[in-house]
C-alpha cells in the first residue's frame, strides 16, 4: 500500500466513529442525484468509497438487486453496517484498484472521487466493473468552490482539487459516453455509459 492510500486508511479510521456527525449529508440532493443516474430496479450497484453508506438509504429504496459498499476503511464499514441491516448490501473492505466484481449496471462514487490522486487509473478500473451500457456518477451534492475548500484544509494531504466538471470529464471520454456534467452551486456530477 503506496504512502498517500495509507494516510487515507488512517484519516478515514480515525474519522470514523464521528463522521456522521461530521460530514453532514443532503437527503435532498442525495434523492436528487440518484433520481438522475437512472437507477432501475434489480440494478447491481457499486457504491466506491461509501463511507457509512450516505447512499445507501436512497439506492434501497429504488429496489437494488445488490448493492456493493466498497470503502478502504473497514472502521467506516463498521460504521455502515451499524445503520444498515439488508440482504442486499455487501460490504468489501480495501483498496478499490483490487476490487474484483464485474457487470455492474451503475457505480457512484459520491463524495468520493478527489481521494483517488490517479484520475485515469479510476476511469479505467470504473470501465473494467462496469457491463457495457453501464453508468457511473462522480456525484457531490455541493458546489465545486465548497469541496475545494474543504479538501484544501484538514483533508489536503488526502484529496485533489476539483477541476471544472467539463474538463475533469475528459479523462473519462475515451473510455464512455459522457452525458451529463453539471457544475453548479448545488451539484458537482460527471457521469456517462460505458461504450
Amino acid at each position: 500500500m503506496d504512502e498517500r492510500l495509507k494516510e487515507a486508511k488512517e484519516f478515514f479510521d480515525n474519522m470514523a466513529p464521528r463522521w456522521d456527525s461530521y460530514s453532514i449529508n443532503d437527503p435532498e440532493g442525495i434523492g436528487t442525484i440518484v433520481s438522475l443516474s437512472g437507477l432501475g430496479k434489480n440494478a447491481k450497484t457499486a457504491d466506491i468509497a461509501c463511507g457509512t453508506g450516505a447512499l445507501f438509504g436512497e439506492l434501497l429504496k429504488r429496489e437494488p438487486e445488490r448493492i456493493w459498499g466498497i470503502d478502504l476503511s473497514e472502521k467506516m464499514l463498521e460504521q455502515a453496517r451499524l445503520k444498515y441491516d439488508d440482504r442486499r448490501i455487501s460490504l468489501w473492505a480495501g483498496d478499490f484498484f483490487e476490487f474484483g466484481e464485474k457487470d455492474f449496471d451503475i457505480a457512484f462514487a459520491y463524495r468520493a472521487y478527489p481521494h483517488f490522486p490517479d484520475k485515469s487509473a479510476f476511469a479505467h478500473k470504473l470501465y473494467s466493473i462496469l457491463k457495457t451500457g453501464g453508468r457511473f456518477m462522480i456525484c457531490h451534492s455541493e458546489s465545486r468552490h465548497a469541496v475545494n475548500h474543504r479538501h484544501s484544509g484538514s483533508a489536503a494531504h488526502v484529496s485533489d482539487i476539483l477541476a471544472p466538471a467539463a474538463e475533469e470529464a475528459k479523462v473519462f471520454d475515451s473510455l464512455f459516453d459522457i452525458d451529463i456534467t453539471v457544475d453548479t452551486e448545488r451539484f458537482y456530477i460527471i457521469s456517462g455509459t460505458k461504450r
